[in-house]
């Protein structure tokens, strides 16, 4: 396989979430791989997990990034070293859709006092949540906004700090993330 990294797509009170929402977020998977695609890391394995309402409690709510530590603390996936995303149907932040470490730790119980994986929510469109996903993931994986290191970015890039739906990856994002421990050479 490509030089690439594996993910726990862990949906939160799924059974909340209508059908739209969740084709949405396999859309927005669809959408993160096509745009990691371009240059790599590609997205290798997706497995998919879900957290019931009754088991995450409050954990479902996301107000901030505190809420987010919480539950990627208290759900991480430990069976399997696939980097955790965790995707709630909202985050109840007036500027916020997603939280991710940058960089994030290696290994899941390395990330003690700070936030271990993506947490991202559904946020317009399919292409806008898409968009957000792999911005979280990038993150995670050590890109810094745009905004922070232009000399990573192109002018339509998925790490602008307000990225939209702009897909664009360019090579020395590329090169910046299979430098992560969470990717697979």
């Amino acid at each position: 396989m490509a030089v690439h990294f594996d993910i726990n797509l862990i949906v939160v009170a799924e059974e909340t979430f209508t059908a739209a929402e969740l084709k949405q977020v396999n859309d927005s998977v669809d959408i993160m791989k096509t745009i990691f695609a371009t240059h790599g890391p590609v997205v290798g394995a997706v497995n998919r997990f879900k957290i019931d309402l009754a088991v995450a409690g409050a954990n479902a709510v996301i107000r901030g990034a505190a809420d987010a530590m919480a539950l990627a603390d208290r759900f991480a996936v430990r069976s399997n070293d696939a980097l955790d995303v965790f995707v709630v149907k909202r985050i109840l932040h007036p500027t916020d859709v997603g939280y991710s470490p940058s960089p994030g730790a290696c290994g899941k119980n390395k990330a003690k006092g700070r936030l271990r994986a993506p947490v991202v929510a559904l946020d317009g469109s399919a292409a806008d949540s898409g968009n957000t996903f792999a911005h979280e993931v990038g993150h995670f994986l050590g890109l810094p906004h745009c905004e922070k290191d232009e000399s990573l970015c192109g002018p339509a890039n998925f790490m602008r700090a307000q990225s939209g739906t702009n897909t664009g990856i360019t090579p020395a994002q590329a090169v910046k993330m299979i430098t992560h421990c969470q990717v697979t050479l």
